[in-house]
């Protein structure tokens, strides 16, 4: 019978330490494969971190000044951390022939300027805002919000570690966090604001003449000069921003980004090229079609006595709806001129409801007429 030899101890030795150091130098690449895919994904992290806070700032502070009221300030508040503006940059309206976005899931607190009944403080400045409710000539409240946009050390971090927050504000709401793990650029404020001469050519506002604020209620009036209206000559600002991984010391990864965003519509007044506020000065009507199934209530009135006479300046119609309980809100839709009697067909009413409508003429300043109002419909 053949005997079958087996491994020596000396043979199993060298095997377990040959196996040895293969496993241990696989487990030596494997780990730093694994730091690689950590670090790189940390700094995509990071680098979207700061894009989204960035994309964010710019997206809304352009619109700086959309669908404010003649007498209602662009610009309201900057600092080296903080600007403060006015914008009609939601509306719950469909079709709002002012705002830049629509949702109708938004804070109902949010979609329209703040009265003086709901003046807030500046966020850590002992000012309150605002100082007047700004109304359209029509009489409607201003449907541009205010928001606040602010750079705060977060209180949440680890103490030393210097990270800061990017907040955001509307009106009088709570803040919401935009972005974590956010740094300034050392001896750089986030924020660097360009100023215009009178020339057009744009400088840096000095760290030291900051904050800047309107202080002035109704922008555009004879008070409205000077320092007081300083502000609205802004017309840019740069912004400095690291953003970490929020680790510390070799772990720590940090992603830098710098962006200019223009802000061409701050300061800028209403120019009254049409002349004064156009006349409507006609009775408009509202019937329902007598069906509670699918309800639908017709508004008619002719031409306003300025597009057809006086200073035919007038360009279209806003219409205005709300409830025999509620208030008006921003238009509900927009009709243009160029017709000797107009209709239109309101189909998102609900029965079980009254609604009343106002009509007001646009001109191309664009300034509104005090407005008409319908009738009261009530739908069974």
């Amino acid at each position: 019978m053949k005997r079958t030899r087996g491994f020596t101890l000396i043979e199993m030795m060298i095997s377990l330490i040959v196996l040895g150091v293969v496993m241990a130098g696989a487990i030596l690449f494997f780990r730093s494969v694994s730091r690689a895919v950590s670090g790189t994904s940390d700094r995509m992290d990071a680098m979207q971190n700061l894009r989204y806070a960035l994309s964010t700032l710019d997206r809304e502070m352009r619109n700086t000044g959309a669908g404010t009221t003649g007498t209602q300030p662009q610009l309201v508040y900057i600092s080296p951390n903080m600007v403060v503006f006015n914008a009609d940059l939601v509306s719950l309206t469909a079709g709002s022939a002012t705002a830049v976005n629509y949702d109708p899931d938004a804070n109902p607190n949010a979609v329209a300027a703040p009265t003086t009944s709901q003046k807030f403080f500046i966020p850590g400045t002992s000012i309150q805002y605002p100082d007047s409710t700004y109304r359209t000539t029509g009489g409607e409240l201003s449907p541009a919000e205010t928001v606040v946009y602010w750079f705060t050390p977060d209180s949440t971090a680890a103490a030393g570690s210097g990270l800061y927050l990017l907040l955001r504000q509307v009106n009088n709401n709570a803040p919401d966090v935009v972005a974590r793990n956010l740094l300034p650029y050392p001896g750089q404020p986030f924020f660097n604001w360009q100023i215009s001469d009178t020339i057009g050519n744009l400088s840096f506002v000095a760290a030291a003449t900051l904050p800047l604020r309107h202080s002035v209620p109704v922008h555009g009036s004879t008070a409205d000069t000077g320092l007081a209206a300083k502000i609205d000559s802004i017309r840019a600002v740069q912004v400095y921003a690291y953003a970490s991984n929020g680790m510390s010391g070799t772990q720590q990864v940090l992603r830098q980004l710098v962006t200019t965003i223009a802000i061409p519509n701050a300061g800028l007044a209403k120019q009254l090229s049409c002349g004064d506020p156009p006349i409507f000065g006609q009775a408009v009507t509202a019937t329902w079609n007598g069906d509670t199934v699918t309800p639908k209530i017709t508004l008619a009135w002719p031409a306003a006595t300025d597009e057809t006479a006086g200073q035919k300046d007038v360009q279209q119609y806003l219409i205005y709806r709300r409830t025999a309980a509620g208030s008006f809100a921003d238009a509900l839709q927009t009709v243009p001129a160029g017709h000797a009697t107009y209709t239109y067909i309101d189909p998102t009413v609900l029965a079980d409801s009254s609604y009343v409508y106002q009509i007001a003429a646009l001109d191309c300043t664009p300034t509104e007429s005090t407005p008409s109002t319908s009738n009261t419909v009530l739908i069974p």
